[in-house]
């Protein structure tokens, strides 16, 4: 129950950090189109490496070969870095203009 509470912070915490992010990095004032799209490539930078953090941690779990009914630490690890990666994808987006 607690770990639940737990992700659902962090997705929530991400999303408002990514979306002000975004929101900063693509102001107004950037009359061009190019530098507006290279500020909301810049805040999808978090996002990205949560999903190779993800990944990797897919594969580190897909090698340990140890069936366990119970949760693994792995498996808390990648609940939490997913819970990051929604947050802050979802901060982006809703960022955008």
């Amino acid at each position: 129950m607690y770990f639940l509470t737990a992700c659902l912070v962090v997705v929530v915490v991400s999303a408002a950090v990514s979306r002000r992010r975004s929101r900063n990095l693509s102001q107004p004032q950037w009359a061009s189109p190019a530098q507006r799209l290279a500020a909301r490539r810049r805040a999808f930078w978090p996002t990205i490496c949560a999903g190779f953090c993800l990944l990797g941690l897919l594969g580190f779990h897909h090698f340990q070969h140890e069936p366990e009914l119970a949760p693994t630490a792995t498996t808390y690890l990648m609940m939490l870095v997913a819970s990051f990666f929604g947050g802050s994808f979802l901060g982006v987006i809703g960022g955008m203009d």
